[in-house]
């Protein structure tokens, strides 16, 4: 195909007529102001905690229809004792958990007392050697392959297609949620936005205030891969089993 066909077929699937430019339509969040996004961010904001439990219904099903085994509870307590339920039904030895302030206020340690069921909390240290940096990288690393469950909570979930979203920053690693077989996720009420349209507004607000880190991971349910003959098998790429823990 050549490169003006290629051209064309673009602008037809946009709906542009021939001729016309392919720089950004003035309503993408590309083209917005710093203006514009912090007041469409700050609308999104009042949003989600106008219709929290509207939200949170909605992710319920989404999550559901996406293959995640979803609990609603209402304490931080009764997620807790979910958590240690999951590990105990599937025997599980070792577990790791993201340092996200939300499962520190969870009491998954107390929890989990008594089971013989081990948990570490997955930070980097403070080390400024680049060399012991990366030896505690490696180390981490290590332990979340071998880890039976990580767990992690969120930084927003998506409404509309059960989605989870990790941003990267101190204390929080992706590799917890995408080394250990099974991945748990606690969503708390106020974190569900509608839709990535929400999403993508946001994490442009954060881009202009230089706070958008170096990764996003997008979960949408388990690990699914298709082989050679099309059979689709979970868990090739990342946890075949995933749980979201809905609080609130």
């Amino acid at each position: 195909m050549k490169s003006e066909d290629f051209i064309q077929n673009i602008r037809q699937s946009l709906g542009r007529a021939e001729g016309s430019s392919l720089t950004p339509d003035p309503a993408t969040h590309l083209a917005l102001s710093e203006e514009h996004v912090q007041r469409r961010a700050r609308r999104i904001t009042h949003d989600i905690a106008e219709r929290a439990d509207e939200l949170m219904e909605m992710l319920e099903k989404s999550a559901a229809q996406a293959n995640w085994h979803v609990a609603r509870v209402n304490s931080p307590k009764a997620a807790a004792e979910y958590i240690r339920e999951v590990a105990q039904n599937l025997e599980a030895r070792t577990m790791l958990r993201s340092g996200h302030a939300s499962l520190d206020a969870l009491g998954i340690e107390e929890a989990m007392y008594g089971t013989g069921i081990s948990l570490e909390v997955m930070a980097l240290g403070d080390d400024d050697d680049a060399d012991a940096k990366e030896a505690n990288r490696a180390e981490l690393r290590q332990k979340a392959i071998d880890a039976d469950i990580g767990i992690t909570g969120v930084d927003y979930a998506i409404a509309e297609t059960g989605t989870c979203v990790l941003l990267t920053r101190k204390k929080v690693s992706r590799v917890v949620s995408l080394l250990p077989p099974v991945h748990i996720a606690v969503v708390e009420s106020g974190q569900v936005l509608p839709s990535l349209d929400e999403l993508f507004t946001l994490r442009r607000r954060e881009f202009m205030s230089g706070r958008l880190g170096s990764y996003m991971n997008l979960i949408s349910g388990p690990s699914r891969s298709a082989d050679i003959e099309y059979k689709l098998i979970s868990g090739v790429h990342g946890p075949g089993e995933v749980h979201m823990v809905l609080l609130g």
